[in-house]
């Protein structure tokens, strides 16, 4: 018994990061050819880097530039073979899974003790496999990332965690929401040094694309900011009851295409809803007087909530960010019955209800996630500004 213990002990850090691996490939295996794809962007991925040449260089995409790069060689490594692609995509997105539960556990046993701890990662585990969006999507990548940095941060690794935020934003943006945490987080030096290491390496590689290709390179960064909006209270405002699918494959080899509206234009424009929301993120950062680990991840998820609540569209893989600052910050016993919450709401909504065209279903859905999300920012705020001390055990 003795020996059996000493072995989790000492192995506790790779025993769930491999059995989610492994769980990758025999579900690879076992859907291949016919289910594996289900709801998801993989073949999307597929057809738009079939395309000739290289993403921005070549074609725009709405993605910041890792990933197509990242589909690209494994296109060209699998001479274009769909199934070796897809083989290929599904061992890249496995490891980013494995990564990212690696750097959840680290986090969780360096903030709780060994038993809470663990609970905490069990059920975050469990999410993980079992939700298709981790193999769908092209997210884990990005969600690896920003767990490495946090936990990078909490090492005081600053050059580390300004290299991971970086990666993690030419993955897909999102990581950038850590900067605003980390201000006042540590002495301004310390700050500086993550955030001059993240801005420099985003600022290199896209000056870089630009002066290369400035027609894709610009199209790729106005594909996102141009759509209309889907999915949200917004896109109900605006009679846009419709998902953020970009349609056309071909339309990428021309850079006048991206950014081009498709639906109804916006009733109430987002610059003005940024300004309500851009100020209630600076009251709470003056405000903030808790730092914290704790409020780190609670100030990261606040960002993320306020980004969600303005944002004129929503996609239901961006959960895969708020899981896990959810798990790791809240009471235990609060954060699995939210993350249970958000988990059912959203498999509701996609693919349940939009992949079957019920739109109207959106008027029920969209009010309910913006109320949970409402709550899950209210009860973060307290663990950024409370003057006293406290711990989830």
């Amino acid at each position: 018994m003795e020996s059996e213990t000493s072995w989790i002990e000492k192995n506790q850090s790779w025993l769930m990061p491999f059995a989610y691996f492994f769980s990758r490939i025999v579900l690879f295996l076992a859907l291949i050819p016919n289910n594996y794809y289900g709801f998801g962007d993989l073949p999307v991925y597929y057809e738009w880097t079939a395309l000739p040449g290289w993403p921005y260089l070549d074609y725009w995409v709405e993605y910041p530039p890792l990933f197509p790069f990242i589909s690209e060689i494994l296109f060209l490594l699998s001479s274009g073979q769909v199934f070796l692609y897809d083989f290929l995509i599904c061992i890249i997105l496995a490891l980013a899974g494995s990564g990212t539960i690696y750097f959840y556990q680290k986090i969780a046993y360096h903030l709780y003790e060994n038993s809470v701890a663990h609970w905490r990662s069990v059920i975050f585990f469990s999410i993980l496999l079992i939700l298709p969006y981790t193999w769908w999507y092209a997210e884990l990548l990005t969600v690896f990332w920003m767990l490495a940095s946090i936990w990078w941060i909490m090492s005081n690794r600053q050059i580390m965690a300004g290299l991971g935020i970086a990666a993690g934003i030419l993955s897909k943006w999102f990581p950038l929401f850590l900067l605003p945490a980390l201000f006042r987080q540590y002495p301004f030096k310390q700050f500086l040094k993550v955030a001059f290491t993240t801005i420099t390496i985003v600022t290199v590689v896209f000056v870089t694309l630009f002066i290369i290709s400035p027609d894709m390179t610009l199209a790729s960064l106005k594909a996102q900011p141009g759509r209309s909006s889907w999915q949200t209270l917004w896109a109900l405002l605006d009679g846009n009851l419709t998902t953020g699918a970009f349609l056309f494959t071909e339309d990428r080899l021309y850079p006048e295409i991206a950014g081009v509206a498709r639906g109804n234009p916006p009733l109430i424009p987002p610059s003005l809803t940024f300004l309500f929301f851009g100020a209630v993120g600076i009251w709470l950062l003056v405000k903030r007087n808790r730092f914290n680990n704790l409020s780190l991840l609670a100030f990261t998820g606040i960002t993320w909530s306020l980004f969600l609540l303005w944002s004129p569209g929503w996609s239901p893989q961006w959960i895969l960010y708020l899981l896990p600052l959810i798990l790791l910050s809240l009471p235990i016993q609060t954060a699995y019955l939210l993350s249970l919450l958000l988990v059912g709401l959203t498999i509701v909504e996609w693919p349940f209800m939009l992949t079957r065209h019920i739109f109207a279903s959106l008027w029920i859905i969209v009010p309910l996630r913006l109320i949970l999300l409402i709550c899950i920012a209210s009860l973060w705020i307290p663990q950024i500004i409370s003057q006293k001390s406290k711990s989830f055990s």
